[in-house]
């Protein structure tokens, strides 16, 4: 007789998955599992920031403090940057609609340029602090300079949940230019790590 495993269950963020395993050959089941499980739940076995130091980040150079691309893994601290948004901002660009105070915090801004037909999701991690991620569309000759509520903003993106969040660029025929932005709610300030994962979807 087949001895089966008892059911394997995994509680990711959005919903339970169940998955019913046979067999003997429980390893390979959980190596294919794994990954499924990150992508639904992205912060599944990601390692905590940590808190006790403040990570020191360089200052802006115009508007960003460096660029970023698919790939890439930073950590640092938004108290090292400057205010350049805030609740009006974000509400009258349709970024979010919640006034959470962020005129009180400063901001790490970094420029991300997203090929063209690819999906792009920009991950933040925020463990020691209340922190939310933007992304902000530039036109590639505007990178210098932060937008005002004057500016024209095509589309901007905004996750206004607790700890952290994600927003997602997807292109199209062209590769767009965008400033991540990481910000604080009532002012707080405290380190965070971004990922950028992309993929090709066409």
């Amino acid at each position: 007789m087949l001895r089966r495993h008892p059911l394997l269950l995994l509680l990711a963020a959005t919903a339970p998955v169940v998955l019913a395993c046979s067999g003997t050959d429980l390893g390979r089941t959980i190596n294919e599992v794994v990954p499924a499980v990150r992508e639904i739940d992205r912060e599944y076995a990601t390692e905590k920031v940590q808190c006790d130091t403040p990570i020191q980040t360089a200052p802006p150079k115009g508007c960003a403090i460096r660029e970023i691309s698919c790939g890439d893994q930073v950590e640092g601290n938004n108290k090292f940057g400057e205010k350049h948004f805030g609740d009006e901002f974000y509400v009258s660009k349709f970024c979010g609609v919640q006034k959470n105070h962020y005129d009180d915090a400063t901001e790490a801004i970094y420029l991300l340029s997203v090929p063209s037909n690819v999906q792009a999701d920009v991950v933040l991690t925020s463990d020691c602090a209340d922190l939310d991620i933007a992304s902000i569309s530039v036109p590639p000759d505007a990178t210098n300079r932060c937008p005002t509520i004057s500016h024209s903003v095509q589309v901007c993106e905004m996750d206004q949940g607790r700890d952290g969040g994600s927003v997602r660029i997807t292109t199209v025929d062209r590769s767009e230019t965008h400033f991540v932005v990481v910000d604080g709610k009532d002012g707080q300030t405290g380190n965070f790590r971004l990922r950028v994962d992309c993929r090709n979807y066409r």
